[in-house]
């Protein structure tokens, strides 16, 4: 394995592991430990051949993990003589912890956000509360994609500087 692959891999996980392990932890029942399905998740970022490919390191981590936990609730479901209604009512429960973890998630989020300039703010909005693509923001707000790219580098740095990761 090439070392530029895993030292990628291993300042991801410096830089989003207690993130992804919040996120995993609030889709899975609480049997499953987050961090081993975390551990999961890096392990077939190894397995990926050109990493530097990839263009949203964040946004394609968590997909991955929402694949890995989406397998693991599918293992379940065969593995346990219980409907898939009941293993999702399981997922979905929302504990007084996630409450609390995701209240304070938000208001650091919206604190962050109000914090940045007027364009950059649109851009982060429109990609992380509106899931829109790069073009559909810069055609949305009349600027370029390349713009959208910048703009949402300057952002992501943003957040991570005024926001709390555990």
């Amino acid at each position: 394995m090439p070392s530029g692959r895993s030292q990628r891999i291993a300042e991801w996980a410096r830089h989003w592991n207690a993130g992804l392990t919040r996120y995993l932890r609030r889709r899975l029942p609480g049997r499953i430990d987050p961090e081993d399905l975390a551990q999961e998740v890096y392990v077939r970022l190894l397995r990926i051949e050109q990493i530097e490919h990839i263009k949203e390191p964040q946004a394609y981590l968590y997909r991955v993990a929402s694949n890995v936990a989406q397998e693991w609730r599918l293992r379940a479901v065969h593995a346990k003589p219980h409907s898939d209604a009941e293993l999702e009512s399981l997922v979905a429960a929302a504990t007084p912890e996630s409450l609390l973890d995701d209240a304070q998630f938000k208001a650091q989020l919206d604190a962050a956000l109000q914090t940045m300039t007027p364009m950059v703010r649109a851009v982060v909005y429109l990609k992380l509360r509106e899931d829109m693509s790069h073009d559909e923001i810069a055609g949305h707000l009349g600027i370029t994609p390349r713009m959208v790219r910048r703009m949402l580098t300057t952002g992501y740095a943003h957040l991570r500087e005024h926001i709390e990761f555990d």
